[in-house]
């Protein structure tokens, strides 16, 4: 049940278990925000301080910086003399806002400047010599200012030298061997690691530099309206919130709450953010990924538009650019992860390697690594996806767990690669088709070889406490060491001996959870369970690990559990872990008519889902008319993993028989014409009200799939649709004039289609026990 190898106390640092009082009384509050702070590392109260509010830290000086002074000197004088600078930033979210605040800081100082970002499919990172000789023919610039990249851009610095290119370099990436012979290089990793600078990313990088500039220029005063930008690649980077970076980060999201420009305005309302209450959680799951899904998907330029427009319009234009592009990114992850797992069910060997190497050729090079990540999770392991291309070569994009370092060893096998790049969590690459096997096996020797098991960690927990001290005010308190992330991370608490009381899906597509868990004296507490479709809920007493979180909606404010792991209470008894649940295999079966027969003779009372058949030709009962009973028969294969741990919170069996028969309906065709045929009996007999449920469960596909249908005919103009609360729906007649692009839409109709399709190849053959989830009671 666990999720996880071992949970783990985050330990002090040092000998003394508990924080001084003298620190309990600077500090005031709950005491259990001195405790965390004292078991992360702040034995002091004025460090502690410094921590929790930047008005009690002491910002470093930006000069500290190498090179940094020179840099501003040769900007202060291109800015005098109008010479034209070019700004060379780079696709992620850190260079957008590193390239944007340059660009706005320098302009607003009179500078002429012009920028270039690198587009990802056909470049890469850093400073491609064509690239830039295309950019000098055409805008002949005196001064090249990078910023996030150009530390290792040797070749690139050389030809913008004999171009008589003065070149000053802004980075924070690892250093090379030799660093280039640039005018400049300012780089946070030439100081001491202990630094309060050393940790800064990009965007830090350069706020630094116009820090210095504004000040020299007598402008310091305006350096604030900078921040939000900072505030964004910080989190976007999931750089270390410490020191320097952290007091940044905190001024910047005061920043952001507030900002007045019109892209991150646009962007915000786009992703729903309330924006006075932005935190970077926010950032990290929503402004940030469709930021992200410009340099993924298509050009990272829109988003430095974005970021620098003072026109409302176009933000607003821009924004929803960008929110469709994110739809796109997260629809194509769905359809790799499927095709991933259909891959690994076809070939179980693959999962018997140190690293897990998946390729095709339908797969985005700009998705794959948010799909490695996802995998590396799952089977905590080290996950390279491979995206082939029609000239032989294979681009791919790795992700690593603790104790592998998967930069190092991706770099051992140099001999075989075309490129390669990275560090120990994540690298890049790029190899012949024909070299993977290879790649493979010498790949998983090397990790095994070089594993060290001591790096890997478990859920380090904050504190043990009951549900009933659980509370807004804890929470409210608890707030008081945000912003959270890396080198800061959101405090975990877990509570002992809980029980589920009641399992809901929400969300759109039905991804998420929320559940209702108890303890021994009857407290009970809502509990947020993201993207949880496709696990088994805890079943007997359980032990929950979980973070809080405030939410705000129309005015009201609510404390929420957002689940972060469960396992096995050790206060269950054996008897109560279901020992006599049994499932019984029949999917590769050519007789599955037969079979149901035999079940339903032994088991009359059998709750048989089917879906997809016209009603009086169906062999059982759609997903919301199953009864519970002993017995559930998984007539036709599901839709998807939801779909499936849905059949089984209904129905509660104790034993499940797997037949899996392919509905019916398959065919694109087919399922527009069957939805039509039902949208047509909806208008004529049920006064056009309806639900995705409904149709999803006549027609055999997800809810997804439905109203993909639903908006092709509504852009077609032959209905009109209008979604409500609890997935109800309500269909009228169209005017017959298109209302959209309906081809549009029935590119993401085939994509939802070839999701479901891929999920039914994987049900066909995974393990039963992985499909059911479970693992531990054997078949």
């Amino acid at each position: 049940m666990t999720m996880r190898n071992r949970w783990a106390w985050n330990d002090p640092p040092s000998a003394p278990t508990e924080p001084s009082h003298d620190l309990h009384v600077h500090l005031g509050g709950h005491p259990l925000v001195a405790q965390i702070l004292f078991q992360r590392g702040f034995t002091r109260a004025d460090d502690a301080q410094a921590f929790l509010a930047p008005a009690h830290y002491p910002p470093t000086p930006p000069d500290d910086l190498p090179d940094l002074l020179q840099a501003v000197e040769i900007l202060s004088h291109s800015i005098g003399e109008q010479l034209p600078i070019l700004i060379w930033g780079d696709f992620d979210v850190d260079g957008q806002t590193a390239t944007a605040l340059l660009i706005d800081a320098l302009g607003a100082l009179g500078a002429q400047v012009a920028y270039y970002i690198p587009h990802r499919l056909k470049e890469s990172h850093g400073i491609n010599p064509d690239s830039l000789r295309q950019q000098v023919e055409e805008l002949n610039p005196a001064v090249l200012l990078t910023c996030d990249t150009g530390v290792a851009a040797s070749a690139a610095v050389d030809y913008a030298k004999s171009q008589g290119i003065v070149t000053l370099i802004t980075d924070h990436h690892n250093l090379p061997a030799a660093l280039p012979n640039a005018d400049a290089i300012v780089n946070p990793k030439r100081l001491d690691p202990a630094h309060p600078l050393a940790a800064l990313p990009g965007v830090g990088v350069a706020y630094k530099l116009i820090e210095c500039l504004y000040t020299q220029h007598g402008r310091a005063d305006e350096l604030p309206r900078f921040l939000d930008l900072v505030a964004l690649g910080i989190v976007a980077d999931v750089a270390q919130q410490v020191r320097d970076t952290r007091y940044l980060l905190q001024l910047g999201m005061a920043q952001l709450r507030t900002t007045c420009r019109p892209g991150l305005q646009a962007l915000i309302e786009v992703a729903s953010v309330q924006q006075d209450r932005l935190n970077t959680t926010d950032i990290g799951f929503q402004l940030g990924p469709r930021l992200n899904a410009a340099g993924r998907l298509a050009d990272a330029r829109l988003g430095v538009e974005l970021l620098t427009t003072h026109d409302s319009g176009r933000a607003r234009l821009i924004a929803a650019q960008l929110d469709g592009l994110n739809n796109e990114r997260r629809l194509q992850t769905r359809q790799i992860t499927a095709a991933a797992q259909e891959q690994i069910a076809r070939d179980p060997s693959l999962l018997n390697w140190e690293a897990l190497i998946l390729s095709h050729a339908a797969w985005h090079p700009g998705i794959i690594g948010i799909v490695a990540g996802q995998l590396t999770d799952r089977y905590q392991r080290p996950v390279i996806l491979f995206s082939l291309g029609e000239d032989g070569t294979a681009r791919g994009s790795a992700r690593s767990v603790p104790g592998y370092d998967i930069g190092a060893a991706i770099a051992a096998q140099s001999d075989l690669l075309l490129q390669y790049g990275g560090h120990p969590g994540a690298a890049g690459l790029s190899l012949k088709i024909d070299n993977i096997p290879a790649f493979r096996r010498r790949l998983s020797d090397t990790l095994r070889d070089t594993f060290d098991p001591s790096v890997r960690p478990g859920l380090q927990l904050d504190a043990y406490l009951p549900l009933d001290a659980v509370d807004l005010a804890l929470a409210t308190e608890l707030n008081r060491l945000a912003p959270f992330g890396e080198g800061n991370p959101r405090i975990t608490l877990a509570t002992r001996d809980l029980q589920l009381k009641s399992a809901a899906y929400i969300g759109r597509t039905q991804e998420h959870r929320r559940l209702v868990v108890e303890d021994a004296d009857g407290v009970r507490k809502n509990v947020l369970w993201w993207n949880s479709a496709d696990q088994p809920v805890p079943d007997g007493l359980f032990d929950l690990a979980y973070q809080l979180e405030i939410s705000t909606y129309r005015d009201e404010t609510e404390l929420q559990l957002v689940l972060v792991d469960f396992r096995r209470s050790a206060s269950t008894p054996p008897a109560a872990i279901h020992p006599q649940r049994q499932w019984h295999d029949y999917r590769q079966s050519p007789y599955p008519d037969t079979i149901l027969q035999d079940i339903t003779a032994q088991h009359p009372e059998a709750a048989i889902w089917a879906e997809g058949y016209r009603r009086v030709e169906s062999p059982g009962l759609p997903l919301s008319e199953l009864p519970t009973s002993d017995m559930l028969i998984v007539y036709t294969t599901p839709t998807g993993p939801q779909a499936l741990h849905k059949a089984l919170e209904r129905v509660q069996p104790v034993h499940v028989a797997l037949l899996g028969v392919d509905p019916p309906i398959r065919a694109m065709q087919d399922v527009l014409r069957r939805v039509l045929e039902l949208v047509k009996y909806v208008l004529n007999q049920q006064d056009g009200h309806t639900g995705l449920d409904a149709l999803a469960e006549a027609v055999g596909q997800s809810n997804e799939t439905i109203r993909l249908v639903l908006d092709y005919y509504a852009a077609r103009g032959e209905i009109m649709v209008d979604y409500r609360r609890g997935g109800s729906v309500r269909l009228a007649p169209g005017s017959g004039e298109p209302a959209g692009d309906a081809l549009s839409k029935l590119d993401l109709l085939r994509a939802s289609l070839n999701e479901t399709a891929a999920y039914r190849a994987f049900f066909q053959r995974a393990r039963a026990a992985n499909l059911l989830g479970w693992e531990d009671e054997g078949s």
